[in-house]
């Protein structure tokens, strides 16, 4: 790959171009290198563009596996997964989520099938996904049917939350200053 920065004629021409390359999957780092900006940059103006930080543009995800194959609860207070996992819907490609590993062992230690779990920062759907594949009934094969509400708004306002509605609270805060969710928010949470 060349190291040859282009130069375009507007700031508006770059992001186009940018956007265009992150449509077609092409990783930051490539981008980054050909257009002559940082991963700041890109991040920022995916933040901008999309409404939140996404690493790919791409919505299609072939699924290849529902369930974890060969799962076991983890029984320790130290977890550790030999692969990030990807079943379902599942995808490593998002920045800021976490294995699927983790909501679902989170899930089955602390909770029954048919309670309520909230995970208020929600971000890729991970813990969504996991409370759907974890309300299944042993006697049947398939999951009950699982309709998520997901609400944009202000985590610290929850004011659509019944009290005492709640039984598990399973989530993964913004990751400091390591990802931008979104452009400077006053007294926002990433």
């Amino acid at each position: 790959m060349t190291k040859q920065k282009i130069i375009y004629k507007s700031e508006r021409e770059l992001q186009e171009a940018i956007l265009e390359e992150k449509r077609k999957g092409i990783p930051d780092l490539e981008i980054g290198k050909k257009y002559g900006v940082n991963f700041k940059y890109i991040e920022r103006l995916i933040t901008r563009s999309q409404g939140l930080n996404i690493s790919n543009l791409k919505i299609y995800k072939k699924i290849n596996s529902l369930y974890p194959k060969d799962f076991r609860e983890e029984k320790t207070t130290v977890w550790s997964f030999k692969q990030r996992g990807n079943w379902a819907t599942h995808s490593g490609e998002y920045r800021g989520n976490w294995s699927p590993y983790i909501p679902r062992n989170v899930i089955l230690k602390y909770s029954k099938p048919g309670e309520l779990v909230l995970d208020y920062f929600c971000g890729a759907g991970t813990t969504a996904v996991e409370s759907q594949q974890l309300t299944f009934n042993d006697e049947e094969t398939h999951p009950q049917i699982y309709e998520p509400q997901v609400l944009i708004s202000d985590a610290r306002d929850l004011y659509i939350i019944e009290d005492n509605s709640i039984d598990l609270i399973c989530a993964l805060p913004p990751n400091a200053g390591i990802i931008n969710y979104s452009s400077k928010v006053e007294g926002g949470l990433s």
